[in-house]
């Protein structure tokens, strides 16, 4: 049986669930939010793993795609390349960040997130 990359650890596992199961606003959100730690912690610096996502490559088949907004994608596509250390770091974080956004509990701030309200609307009217 053939697994995929993320299942080697169930949390990386769930957090990816959670996310490919998301609204695309959570989604969004929730890139957002990881890059941004991500970016604090100094990991996204790495010319190396600039180098080896600097190509999104499509890591579900393509009636999976479409569940994933397009900075969510890349988000996986990012993670991927990390070690198994800072994987399971962001899969935490991760977790914690969609089920406070599930519970209306996110603090963090999104300079889009009127705009994004709005496209989350006219899909859904």
């Amino acid at each position: 049986m053939q697994h995929r990359w993320y299942d080697k650890n169930p949390t990386l596992s769930m957090a990816i669930s959670l996310l490919q199961n998301a609204s695309h606003l959570h989604q969004e959100m929730a890139a957002q939010y990881l890059f941004s730690v991500m970016k604090n912690q100094g990991i996204l610096d790495s010319a190396a793993l600039s180098t080896q996502t600097g190509r999104i490559q499509f890591l579900f088949p393509t009636f999976r795609r479409n569940r994933f907004e397009i900075h969510a994608r890349h988000l996986v596509e990012v993670i991927k390349h990390l070690s198994d250390e800072h994987q399971q770091d962001l899969a935490v974080q991760l977790i914690n960040y969609i089920y406070m956004l599930d519970c209306g509990m996110s603090d963090f701030p999104l300079p889009e997130r009127e705009e994004a309200l709005s496209i989350q609307q006219h899909e859904l009217g």
